[in-house]
């Protein structure tokens, strides 16, 4: 046979307990009565939130953007370049092989971009659509740089 513990402060029913009326006591008897500051909590938190988003955005875009400088540039740029060089002097030979080269220089042109932007915004969707016409433009620019005009490929 099981007996059921009672609760110590548990007060029978219609009483209340000796904790529920000291509890009660210590509340402030005017809720509605102004703040010493004059500001109302809302305002105070939106001030708070304001300031730390500005603060966080900056120190945010910094992130993303050693973030991607340091993929492009440590991990990325030369055999994206590389990748990219093979795949147009492949298809000036007309093998179609360097369509290959063309597309993973291209997604590695892709890549820097689309970290930053993500670190950056959050989005993943939109970091990565916007990583698409990126990649494009920092793909070919630094084709057109090295290999065309410095000849360094």
């Amino acid at each position: 046979m099981t007996t059921r513990r009672k609760s110590r402060s548990a007060a029978p029913p219609g009483r209340t307990s000796t904790r529920t009326r000291d509890r009660a006591q210590k509340r402030p008897s005017n809720r509605s009565a102004p703040r010493s500051s004059g500001r109302s909590a809302r305002d105070h938190g939106t001030a708070a939130k304001s300031r730390r988003r500005t603060g966080g955005t900056w120190g945010r875009y910094l992130w993303a953007l050693v973030t991607s400088v340091v993929i492009a540039a440590l991990l990325f740029e030369f055999t994206m370049l590389w990748t990219i060089g093979v795949g147009f002097y492949m298809l000036a030979l007309r093998e179609f092989t360097g369509l290959w080269f063309l597309v993973g220089g291209y997604a590695l042109a892709c890549v820097p971009a689309a970290f930053g932007l993500l670190i950056a915004t959050g989005q993943f969707w939109r970091s990565l659509t916007h990583a698409l016409w990126i990649g494009l433009v920092y793909g070919l620019l630094g084709f057109f740089l090295l290999d065309r005009i410095l000849g360094a490929l």
